[in-house]
């Protein structure tokens, strides 16, 4: 490539990339964030004063337009959030312990949208908390921490005695709700330390994830050392598997409404990861029926399922 031609595709690159800013479809912030560097460096490569390695960040950006075209005019949008029954049951257990102000516990199979429904219920009520619990994540200090991010508590401590505090003041008199979910992974100490926090302050707690989240409070020491919990929970909502329903509801909004079709879709709803997969299923399938979902058939979706399963 010539040195007009490098020129040339550098300043197409930053135009790009400063039309997608101007536009407000992203920020200098989030864009640094993509390509790993720092928003200080990606502000001066567009203003053209940057002192660094210009030529590697515009390979980056150039690189991180190709991915977001592709997503953009390749990928299906999938929609945002539906409906199903399932959802709606899961959101009257989140309104409960959001209104009455008391421990609600939704558990079952993986797939079935129960994450789903809790964003959404999060998203249409500001004073409503998720937060994920994972391995590196169970213990109490690390579960306190990630609540006192997701409350914007930017100057949060680290000692557990001073976190705890901390976050047990912010949440006094929001008269809100805390959702953990995968809540599954979480050691005893840190349970405990949430159903302390739950009735210290007066809001609405859920915890969420695969069964083990309600076996572990109803068997082995439960005599002992889960009582205190177990008898704080008000209401237990168990989702073993996807409702044809909730299929029905998912094959609608994409527009699905043959016979053939929605038996499929119910076949591969049995499966493993039901919902979630299902929904992997028919974006990939809208992909090879050309990105529209009105045109989406039985032939898409079998491709598509065959092509996620890895069978040739």
């Amino acid at each position: 490539m010539s040195v007009v031609e490098l020129k040339t595709k550098t300043t197409s690159t930053i135009e790009q990339v400063q039309a997608l800013i101007n536009a407000g479809d992203t920020n200098g912030s989030a864009v640094a964030r993509a390509i790993g560097v720092s928003p200080a460096a990606i502000s001066q490569v567009l203003k053209g004063s940057y002192k660094g390695d210009t030529d590697r960040i515009v390979k980056a950006l150039a690189s991180w337009l190709e991915l977001r075209n592709t997503r953009t005019n390749t990928l299906p949008t999938a929609p945002r959030f539906v409906e199903t029954q399932t959802a709606s049951n899961i959101f009257g257990a989140l309104g409960y312990a959001h209104a009455a102000e008391t421990i609600s516990v939704v558990y079952g199979a993986s797939g079935v949208g129960k994450t789903t429904a809790a964003r959404e219920y999060a998203r249409q009520h500001s004073n409503v908390w998720l937060i994920t619990a994972s391995p590196s994540c169970a213990t109490t200090t690390e579960i306190l921490f990630e609540l006192a991010l997701e409350l914007r508590m930017d100057d949060a401590p680290r000692r557990k005695g001073q976190l705890s505090r901390a976050v047990k003041h912010r949440l006094q008199g929001t008269g809100g709700m805390v959702v953990v979910d995968e809540a599954d992974h979480l050691e005893y100490a840190a349970l405990e330390e949430l159903r302390i926090l739950q009735e210290q302050t007066g809001i609405g707690m859920v915890l969420m994830g695969n069964n083990r989240v309600y076996t572990q409070l109803t068997g082995g020491r439960r005599s002992e050392d889960f009582a205190r919990l177990f008898s704080r929970i008000a209401k237990k909502m168990g989702v073993h598997k996807a409702k044809q329903t909730d299929v029905k509801a998912i094959a609608a909004a994409w527009g699905i409404s043959g016979n053939g079709e929605l038996a499929l879709l119910q076949q591969i709803a049995e499966r493993p990861g039901a919902l979630r997969i299902l929904n992997q299923t028919l974006r990939l399938a809208a992909m090879l029926a050309g990105g529209s979902d009105q045109s989406l058939g039985e032939q898409h979706i079998r491709a598509a399922f065959k092509d996620l399963e890895g069978n040739e």
